[in-house]
């Protein structure tokens, strides 16, 4: 049984559709990448599997219940979900470690326990250097890093990640990747991961998902991406730029 089933699922933001009719299954220990164009949907997805966008219509499912549909909304916290947005958005007030204690969430846990699990989460990505320093303090790599420590803090199985490179330069991404990919086989993690840094680690993927106008019109490997535009309209521009700089 797949962890995450979207059965035609819709979303809007006012009457602009954002989602029409989108289904895909992730198995567990999954690695999923989703791609598209700007403005296709990619990032709408993560957020309703999360629980942060409802849904229009149609139906997730987290390990076979229910945890979205018109009538049910399981919120974001039950789901056991670690989501890295785009931007790391750390409490400025809060240390490197105090930001990470956040995503501990264990109950009757004493708030020493709780520091001490996000100082282990550092070092686990070797990051201990940073657990006194503020957010103001740290380079853009050094901010996902903890960023990412917070999300995963939490023991999610599910681990939504929308653009973790973006604004890094190639060998931070590079090494933010290697991260994540040591993370997602560790844990067990099932992935999804919104990227526009087309890289080599795409073809041993399970799947890639492309995404265009809120549709998905292509979901496989990464070696059957298609070659040309389709009758149903995929953006041969993206297609071309995609294949361009992953070879």
């Amino acid at each position: 049984m797949p962890l995450i089933e979207c059965c035609n699922i819709v979303c809007r933001y006012g009457a602009k559709p954002a989602l029409e009719g989108v289904t895909l299954a992730a198995e567990a220990g999954s690695w999923t990448y989703l791609l598209g164009p700007s403005a296709s949907g990619k990032t709408t997805l993560l957020r309703a599997i999360a629980g942060l966008k409802e849904l229009a219509s149609g139906e997730i499912k987290l390990d076979g219940k229910t945890a979205a549909n018109r009538q049910i909304q399981i919120a974001p916290h039950e789901r056991r979900i670690g989501f890295l947005f785009q931007e790391p958005s750390l409490w400025p007030h809060l240390n490197a470690t105090a930001n990470v204690a956040l995503g501990v969430r264990e109950r009757g846990l004493s708030r020493r326990v709780r520091f001490r699990r996000a100082e282990e989460w550092l070092e686990r990505l070797q990051a201990g250097h940073l657990a006194r320093k503020f957010p103001a303090e740290l380079s853009g790599g050094e901010s996902r890093t903890v960023a990412l420590a917070r999300s995963v803090a939490s023991r999610p199985r599910i681990l939504l990640l929308d653009e973790p490179t973006a604004h890094l330069d190639m060998h931070l991404a590079e090494r933010m990747m290697e991260r994540l990919i040591a993370l997602h086989s560790e844990l067990g993690l099932t992935t999804l991961c919104v990227t526009h840094q087309f890289a080599p680690p795409m073809r041993a993927a399970d799947r890639t998902l492309i995404l265009d106008r809120g549709r998905i019109f292509f979901d496989g490997p990464f070696q059957e991406l298609p070659e040309s535009r389709r009758d149903d309209g995929s953006p041969h521009e993206f297609l071309d730029a995609l294949r361009r700089r992953i070879e």
